[in-house]
């Protein structure tokens, strides 16, 4: 399977099924993503083990969902009509109130909007009175139970990690997950946040950037962190619909500026959690997202709660190969973050040795310690598939998000001679069926810049023999 484009799905109910994990796993998931919000160590547990019972390639992401306002869990769904009066108090002896944070009428103002879930219902605060929220419903139909409250410009904690995500978040450290996915980020301090909690653990961070203060400070976000996640809920939510699509654009694009792996998500094929396939616009927004350059598309709902999860994973790898054809190569002029210069030249030099002898060079195959030259080379979206060898496991599923890379492999250090190492990887490739003879193949081998010997370095185009 050559597709360039990473898939993350969101595990749930409905993927619990071991053969419903193997078939999604076989149809494309590169990355496995739990929800915080609702995940505790043992649901934590219960993921992995499923995962690594079937692949020990695929990457596992913790969401945690940072000082999200949740609504009780009131007994039943509520009608509601635009006008109709809805009070909101503080503590268990009123019908609804915040049941994560009682306390938030004290940062709430008269004209506050709310929004509720995904946005589907709408509230506006009349007046805060004895500790309640009196507020009015702007729009909508039913108000649920348990749903996220959305407060766009309401400031009330400046705490990334609740002490639930703290807790989930130690023992994803102890457990040796991948990545976690921390909920509105907004600035570089609170990317540091996270960044000192995860201090002394291979963690990386993959921040959620759902509001404009995190738009506004994108760049220094992305001088602190691993990724980025665009978490188009939380910004249809706090900045509106019709603003989404060229957030979208301008996040992937700074992301691929910075040499680091996007992911898009949020109701890619939300259509799929109840129908067998999805809708046309939910095709070409798949599309689009691949062409605008993401590393990853997500699944929510569709993989966790729906009824067709491997079907949904299918489809975006369908598509995926489908769209990744026309995807033409560009060389990135910006200087890729936490690169070295040696090894942001050597990748320019490569895609431009790609796209020039783009009939003489079938494959590129990238040996490095830590797999960064292999990301920062698949960031100009070379045409030719993209093999990484790697030294550890770790290094390997990180490269999970990255988009271009076809498959990676565990190499050992070699202290064997050029022509060695050369013939050692040539026979590797081999092995794995990645080459055929008259293949002819671009090989980058880089050696780490603080000079711990890994593999010599090369850069070379040969033809198998």
């Amino acid at each position: 399977m050559n597709k360039k484009t990473k898939i993350v799905c969101t595990i749930g109910p409905a993927s619990w099924d071991p053969e419903i994990m193997r078939k999604m796993i076989e149809n494309g998931m590169n990355c496995a993503r739990v929800n915080g919000a609702f995940a505790d160590p043992a649901e934590m547990d219960k993921v992995k083990n499923l995962v690594r019972a079937i692949s020990e390639e695929v990457s596992l992401m913790l969401d945690v969902k940072g000082p999200e306002v949740r609504m009780n869990k009131f007994p039943e769904p509520i009608k509601i009509a635009p006008g109709m009066p809805i009070l909101i108090g503080s503590s268990p002896s009123s019908p609804i109130y915040p049941a994560n944070y009682p306390m938030l009428y004290q940062f709430v103002k008269p004209g506050q909007i709310i929004l509720v879930g995904d946005g589907d219902v709408e509230l506006v605060v009349k007046d805060v009175v004895n500790m309640t929220m009196h507020c009015e419903v702007v729009f909508g139909e039913i108000l649920k139970p348990g749903k996220a409250l959305n407060l766009p410009g309401c400031i009330y904690t400046t705490d990334v990690l609740t002490e639930k995500d703290k807790e989930n978040l130690r023992h994803a450290i102890v457990t040796g997950w991948d990545f976690v996915s921390p909920s509105f980020i907004q600035d570089k301090e609170s990317a540091l946040q996270v960044r000192e909690f995860v201090k002394g653990s291979d963690m990386k961070i993959i921040a959620k950037i759902e509001n404009q203060v995190g738009i506004d400070n994108i760049d220094q976000i992305l001088e602190v962190v691993d990724g980025i996640m665009v978490a188009r809920g939380g910004l249809g939510v706090e900045l509106g619909l019709s603003k989404v699509p060229m957030i979208q654009k301008l996040l992937i694009e700074k992301a691929n500026n910075a040499g680091k792996p996007v992911i898009t998500a949020t109701q890619m094929l939300e259509s799929m959690t109840t129908n067998p396939s999805p809708t046309r616009a939910e095709a070409n927004d798949v599309a689009t997202a691949i062409l605008s350059g993401t590393d990853a598309v997500m699944l929510s709902g569709e993989s966790s709660a729906g009824k067709y999860p491997a079907e949904a994973v299918a489809f975006m790898t369908q598509t995926a190969i489908e769209v990744e054809s026309s995807i033409q190569p560009k060389i990135m002029m910006s200087r890729a973050l936490d690169a070295s210069i040696s090894a942001d030249a050597i990748t320019k030099a490569a895609a431009s040795l790609c796209i020039e002898m783009i009939k003489d060079i079938d494959k590129v195959i990238v040996v490095s310690k830590s797999g960064r030259t292999a990301r920062l080379l698949t960031r100009h979206n070379v045409a030719q598939p993209v093999y990484a060898f790697v030294s550890t496991d770790l290094f390997a599923r990180t490269l999970m998000l990255s988009k271009g890379i076809v498959k990676v492999f565990i190499q050992e250090p070699t202290e064997d001679t050029r022509d060695h190492a050369i013939q050692g990887i040539i026979d590797r490739a081999k092995t794995e069926g990645i080459v055929s003879v008259n293949d002819r193949i671009l090989l980058i081998c880089k050696t780490p810049i603080d000079g711990e010997h890994y593999f010599p370095n090369i850069f070379e185009v040969l033809e198998i023999k």
